[in-house]
């Protein structure tokens, strides 16, 4: 498993390892699930892009009619 060498704020650090004691978790667990929710929150943003260009991109001629209607 790879490492990381991770430089944080201290009040960052002081804040992360305090929520994590609460949570009876390691920081390392903690600073793992974050980075988790992280990606896969930025992964599914991507997709919701990539489909809201796709049905523009199919729907243009439709777009154009409603915004020249208004």
């Amino acid at each position: 498993m790879p490492s990381v060498n991770l430089r944080l704020p201290d009040d960052l650090h002081a804040a992360a390892s305090a929520e994590a004691a609460a949570g009876n978790v390691s920081l390392n667990s903690a600073i793992c699930d974050a980075l988790r929710d992280w990606v896969t929150t930025r992964a599914q943003a991507r997709r919701e892009d990539a489909l809201l260009d796709r049905f523009t991109a199919e729907h243009a001629d439709t777009l154009a009619m409603i915004r020249d209607s208004e």
